[in-house]
């Protein structure tokens, strides 16, 4: 094997110490302005390379320079500088060789989508040349006398916030009419322009390169870079830390300015633009920028704090090592060597970023389902799922088969195989559990008793949970009003009667008397109708049963017709209603024992039979306890004010049970029924709810 020859363009520049002390370099690759670290076997090779030299002749004189390596790891370095294509190659085999690199790395048209669906960047311009002549100009504002002055600013705008803070918040409603969406659209587009501008300059004021700013999308949610890889060349990390905390430091100078001109400014459009740029700068900066966990400006300068480079894909290894090890105890060898207490730094962080994409990625799912017509939405979510979390787990797992014949029954293998031996029984053996079914008791013989005038209550005949037959009599109540009333009305009818009386049946005064007829007709209306009222203050039973929600009622006191006066239930009529899922109807079975627990806490359980279940599900729920509105356990769909149709958003079937014996409870009162079902396996009950969404959401 012959020695390739390097590329002229390549440059090699003295990088930062390592974490452990020992020297490192970077190989700088103009065309591509990428840089690749090296360490010191790969330097001293490299400052020792012959192109054209036979491997062998190779391999003896970096011996003879003092470095201890193998043809192995010369072979190795040869791969890793022709898979970046850091070679020349022959004459007559560069273009096959390009090709074949094309070859290799080819996706199928459908990874290319995905790929170009889940994350692209266009590059805008080359800002290097215009920040080189603007430099200058813009230096003052990373003066100490500058960033005192808009400290200053910042904390007095804080506390005119504090002294107007209910005129703050209100302005949030502004965000939901068209033009303040229009205008916070405009307001994050030039914070973050601003943003990126803070990073080219003082990439710029370092002597960096700036190579280019643009626009990337993730998920087509678009967010702009500033391409400072140039960076890579500052030996002071404390540098490259400012250059990658510039962004968030020159939003969080936006947001104090712009606070202190909102708290200054009248009412007005500078001061909702003040507004949407200090909400806009705070929140974006504290909220999305500073975070670590996903590569924008938090991840870069935790990075640089740890003094780490490629912090995640370090962190990644070693977590994916300590899980091998947990699991199969190959005794390998950690990835790299660190002190303890830096190993376990990584090893939290990689399972905190994993953690916390697996939450992001869900929700960007859930986002682009939502936001797309359905069928799409599936799809969009589909791919989503698989490539950020299901293709990572697949991709390990396949690690693991590759070593498995490498896996011994050691003690951690035991563990595993134990463990997931309990899993797979728990997930697909089926086995036996109990239905935890929303429903509601109710009384078939109910009635609630109001006064039917507004009165005072004069006697009360029974005390709460007598039990009383229909007729008898509960409270006497007394209106002096309607008494009055009364009695008023029954002197007009006298005195209609008197002038009817006085009249001769003659034609002149028919019409008269016609009058005074109908006057008479209604007056006598008017008191039949008082009369009856005044009847029923005198308040009886309407059916038989026992009193209860007596609390509210004494001697003495004035009611109203819409006050409550007591409640008569009739125990041991009543039913048990539930509303049972569909992906449940195949568990549930009649004839069953069964126990109803009420949600107040204060009832005792219910000893239920279950019954008959309906064949259809409901198309409006019935009982508005139940519905999610009302904080209730059943989901509604599209429910307007003036609808009053409780559409469940999922089948829901209708399932009665009766009552074992008589209970004491309350007309309506929510709960749930506890009834064992059939034998089922959970993975395909899994399954099962998986396919009825599709189905569902997908209007197939």
């Amino acid at each position: 094997m012959i020695v390739p020859y390097l590329r002229e363009d390549l440059e090699i520049i003295r990088g930062n110490s390592r974490e452990d002390g020992a020297p490192s370099w970077l190989l700088y690759d103009a065309v591509r302005n990428k840089y690749f670290t090296l360490g010191l076997t790969a330097f001293k090779l490299i400052k020792n390379w012959t192109g054209g030299e036979d491997i062998k002749n190779f391999e003896k004189k970096i011996i003879l320079e003092g470095l201890d390596t193998t043809i192995e790891e010369i072979k190795n370095f040869i791969g890793f500088l022709q898979q970046n294509n850091l070679i020349v190659q022959p004459a007559g085999q560069s273009v096959s060789y390009l090709l074949q690199q094309k070859n290799l790395q080819k996706k199928s048209w459908l990874l290319h989508l995905i790929h170009s669906y889940l994350f692209f960047k266009i590059p805008l311009f080359k800002p290097d040349i215009w920040l080189n002549r603007t430099l200058k100009k813009v230096k003052f504002l990373g003066s100490k006398k500058s960033r005192f002055i808009i400290y200053i600013l910042g904390i007095v705008g804080l506390f005119l916030v504090t002294q107007q803070f209910e005129n703050f918040t209100k302005t949030f409603l502004y965000f939901f009419t068209l033009q303040g969406l229009l205008l916070y659209f405009l307001t994050l587009v030039v914070v973050k322009c601003l943003h990126e501008l803070g990073h080219a300059y003082i990439a710029k004021y370092f002597g960096c390169r700036v190579s280019a700013i643009g626009i990337a999308f993730l998920v087509f949610f678009p967010f702009l870079y500033t391409d400072t890889t140039d960076a890579w060349r500052l030996r002071n990390h404390k540098e490259r830390l400012t250059i990658n905390f510039a962004g968030v430091l020159t939003e969080l100078h936006l947001a104090m300015i712009a606070t202190f001109f909102w708290g200054i400014l009248p009412e007005g459009g500078l001061k909702s633009v003040a507004f949407f740029v200090a909400t806009t700068s705070w929140i974006s900066s504290v909220a999305i920028n500073v975070s670590p966990f996903m590569r924008f400006d938090g991840y870069y300068v935790f990075s640089d704090w740890l003094k780490a480079e490629n912090l995640q894909p370090r962190s990644f290894a070693l977590a994916k090592w300590q899980i091998r090890e947990i699991l199969f105890g190959f005794n390998y060898k950690a990835p790299e060597e660190l002190n303890p207490s830096r190993r376990w730094t990584f090893i939290t962080y990689a399972w905190a970023t994993w953690l916390y994409r697996f939450f992001l990625f869900i929700g960007i799912a859930l986002l682009v389902y939502h936001l797309a017509f359905k069928v799409l939405g599936i799809i969009l979510f589909a791919i989503e799922i698989y490539w950020f979390i299901a293709l990572p787990i697949i991709k390990e797992m396949k690690n693991w088969w590759m070593l498995r014949s490498q896996m011994k029954l050691n003690k951690q293998t035991k563990r595993t195989i134990s463990i997931v031996g309990v899993i797979l029984i728990l997930v697909f053996l089926p086995w036996k559990s109990s239905l935890k079914i929303p429903a509601v008791y109710v009384s078939e013989q109910y009635s609630e008793i109001y006064s039917p005038y507004p009165a005072k209550i004069k006697n009360i005949f029974v005390n709460k949970d007598d039990e009383v037959e229909i007729g008898q009599e509960l409270v006497e109540l007394y209106s002096p009003d309607l008494d009055l009333e009364i009695d008023t009305t029954r002197r007009k009818i006298k005195l209609v009667k008197t002038k009817l009386n006085r009249l001769s049946d003659t034609a002149g005064n028919m019409d008269q008397y016609i009058t005074l007829q109908q006057r008479l007709i209604a007056l006598q209306s008017e008191l039949d109708g008082l009369v009856k009222t005044q009847n029923k203050l005198l308040i009886k039973a309407p059916i038989k049963g026992k009193i209860k929600d007596f609390s509210n009622i004494s001697n003495e006191i004035w009611v109203s017709n819409k006050d409550k006066l007591l409640e008569i239930v009739h125990y041991g009529s009543g039913k048990v209603k539930a509303y049972i899922k569909e992906e449940q109807i195949d568990r549930f079975k009649e004839n069953i024992p069964a126990v109803f627990i009420p949600n107040d806490g204060m009832h005792e359980k219910i000893y239920l039979v279950s019954k008959n279940l309906d064949a259809s599900a409901v198309t409006n729920l019935p009982y508005i306890s139940l519905a999610s509105i009302h904080n209730g356990p059943i989901a509604i769909r599209n429910f307007t004010s003036g609808d009053f149709q409780y559409r469940p958003e999922s089948a829901h079937y209708l399932a009665e049970f009766d009552l074992v014996k008589m209970s004491e409870i309350n007309f309506e009162l929510p709960g749930y029924v506890h009834v064992d079902g059939s034998r089922y396996s959970p993975f395909l009950n899994f399954i099962r709810n998986v396919l009825s969404v599709i189905i569902r959401e997908s209007g197939f």
